[in-house]
């Protein structure tokens, strides 16, 4: 496993990390699902440990995900490696109340609940979790830095909402720039490139760490999803993907398969075209289990080709 730089944080990070979203199982905002089902807790603290074997020194959580269960259990997984793994969670969405709350007290206690559930001094990379970009200036942004300040967090920044128009987080992620976020995560995927492709230039100018979540877009880049799917009720992409956005999704999918030419399957090959933007620092894929982690592994220290490359560009548009 190769190592990048997180920006101009000082921290280095395996170029591949994992996203602990997944393990936090299945959970639900007002109602609706917020996380993901089949979660078995002794295989996600397993695939954790199983991470770290693998040579992946960066987790992404956030107390959201499963209500804090998330943190719990990657805590418990990095028991025994908390002085060396890097760590980054998220703040913002309450865990009182369906919405947000970016609120100094708020942020200031839902920081120390991390700390005590991930058994932690301190949080290496601390993102606001997709504020509203009226609230992004001076007032919250200057939170962050007194917080860094304290050393309960090493670094901070800004997890870029994936539900706005490619306009708007564009310019979510140029305010958080702006404002002295040292580092950006956004979606960025082969179905899923317009955003990264703006703000790549701009952040490897500044030196802001980027982090690329969702690389397998949801799971449709594995290749095990088709136009007959249905996702399950307590399974937050029974919301996002109706019938008509499954059988769209699944025909852009059909037209990759030449991918397989030069990976193993089509998340490897899904890895590795992220991995291909030099101004990535990490890309975190999720795992709910083993077997789902070590499908990814072989996309350490990999890149496609530039005749692949070209060709996902010719087909995406």
């Amino acid at each position: 496993m190769e190592s990048r730089r997180l920006g101009n944080t000082g921290i280095s990070v395996s170029e591949i990390g994992l996203g602990c979203w997944p393990i936090g199982g299945a959970s639900f905002r007002g109602g609706k699902p917020t996380g993901w089902s089949g979660v078995d807790v002794m295989e996600s603290i397993e695939t954790v440990r199983l991470a770290w074997r693998q040579g992946i020194t960066f987790y992404d959580t956030a107390d959201a995900y499963g209500r804090g269960k998330s943190e719990v259990l990657v805590g418990m997984g990095l028991y025994e490696h908390k002085t060396d793994a890097v760590v980054c969670t998220k703040v913002g969405m309450s865990l009182a109340a369906p919405g947000q709350d970016f609120s100094e007290p708020y942020i200031q206690g839902a920081l120390d609940a991390s700390l005590t559930r991930l058994e932690r001094d301190h949080i290496d990379l601390y993102l606001l979790h997709g504020p509203p970009l009226d609230l992004m200036g001076e007032a919250l942004f200057g939170l962050m830095d007194r917080l860094k300040s304290t050393g309960k967090i090493k670094a901070w920044g800004v997890s870029i909402s994936p539900v706005e128009t490619s306009d708007k987080v564009i310019e979510e992620g140029m305010r958080a720039m702006e404002g002295g976020a040292e580092t950006i995560q956004l979606v960025y995927n082969i179905l899923q490139q317009a955003e990264g492709d703006a703000l790549f230039p701009v952040a490897q100018e500044r030196g802001v760490g980027i982090i690329v979540r969702v690389p397998l877009a949801s799971g449709w880049l594995t290749g095990k999803y088709d136009s007959s799917t249905v996702f399950p009720e307590d399974d937050l992409r029974s919301l996002r993907y109706t019938p008509e956005r499954v059988r769209e999704t699944a025909e852009k999918v059909a037209h990759l398969e030449f991918l397989l030419e030069e990976a193993d399957s089509m998340a490897e090959a899904a890895i590795r075209f992220v991995l291909s933007q030099s101004s990535v620092s990490t890309v975190i894929p999720g795992a709910k289990n083993p077997g789902q982690l070590a499908a990814l592994a072989g996309a350490a220290g990999k890149t496609l080709s530039d005749s692949a490359l070209s060709r996902i560009k010719e087909i995406s548009g």
